[in-house]
């Protein structure tokens, strides 16, 4: 039983990370359904009382919207891609960190006056980590 519910979970991920990125590409009802499951945490019978299906008709709806949302993924492949791009993100931002903190301790202990700490000490880390968001909110 606990596979069945794991699986349903991963499901349910999918499918708000699908819909999330090409939910615009589904009919006005599909839309409806799918977010009203996804982004408001309906029940099915809950979304079939406001859509006026029944259960089974919304069920029918989901997986019929989550094969679509995935076989459009299959193409454009922009889930896979944007996860791609906040990994690389997320390893910028740590290396980041690590330079920040290395230069500190050396500026603080006085052992500092290396050229990486020259050039280190040109960079605007903040700038670069405004530009990160930047970036992770154009791809959100």
């Amino acid at each position: 039983m606990k596979k069945d519910s794991d699986e349903r979970i991963l499901e349910f991920i999918e499918l708000s990370r699908l819909y999330d990125r090409y939910g615009g590409l589904l009919s006005e009802k599909s839309k409806k359904i799918v977010e009203s499951y996804v982004v408001y945490d309906m029940s099915l019978g809950e979304t079939a009382a406001e859509t006026g299906l029944s259960r089974q008709g919304v069920r029918d709806v989901l997986i019929r919207s989550h094969e679509k949302l995935k076989k459009i993924d299959e193409v454009l492949k922009l889930v896979d891609g944007y996860d791609l791009i906040n990994d690389a993100l997320d390893k910028i931002e740590k290396e980041l960190l690590s330079l920040e903190n290395n230069y500190i301790k050396r500026t603080l202990s006085g052992s500092g006056n290396y050229k990486s700490d020259e050039e280190l000490s040109g960079i605007d880390i903040s700038e670069i980590k405004e530009r990160i968001e930047e970036i992770r909110k154009i791809i959100s």
